[in-house]
């Protein structure tokens, strides 16, 4: 069995070739290319064939019942157990977020790939938004209540006399 190395037709296949350049561009060019919702190389890709206007950005569905799904794979998948503070924390923001006022239909942005709410990272379908968005938001709502829980202690710490003519 093979272990890592080149391996012949493996990996994705070149679109070309790749050179390092430097852009020198002013702030409203650069923030041109950042309102396209396009990466610099595709979005001189765009340029360079003639196509002035960027594909309309256009809300896409995603149903609340798909999420659900997905979320319950995660925690029956995923090796590391997290509190359920932490889980109702992450499914509270996630819910939230993707379906307010207890939507059934997530409207997310697209444009030329699904933009995600939490991170602004850029995904190919919604279905990778969601699987990356799942730990991301654990992961936080985790790191937030421990924060809330040191910040607590600090107080606690600093209100409790020191001194025995303190008391």
């Amino acid at each position: 069995m093979s272990r890592g190395g080149k391996r012949v037709g493996a990996g994705r296949k070149a679109q070309g070739v790749t050179r390092k350049v430097s852009l020198t561009l002013t702030e409203v060019e650069w923030a041109q290319i950042k309102e396209s919702g396009l990466t610099v190389a595709a979005f001189l890709k765009r340029l360079m064939h003639g196509q002035t206007e960027a594909p309309a950005a256009k809300p896409t569905g995603y149903p609340r019942r798909h999420a659900e799904e997905r979320w319950q794979k995660y925690l029956m998948n995923n090796e590391q157990q997290y509190a359920t503070e932490v889980i109702e924390a992450a499914q509270q923001s996630f819910y939230n977020i993707l379906f307010p006022q207890g939507a059934e239909t997530a409207q997310v942005k697209t444009k030329t790939q699904y933009e995600c709410p939490f991170t602004g990272k850029r995904f190919g379908s919604m279905d990778a938004l969601v699987k990356a968005a799942i730990p991301y938001l654990l992961k936080s709502a985790g790191h937030d209540l421990r924060h809330k829980r040191e910040l607590a202690y600090i107080r606690e710490r600093e209100s409790s006399p020191r001194y025995i003519d303190q008391l």
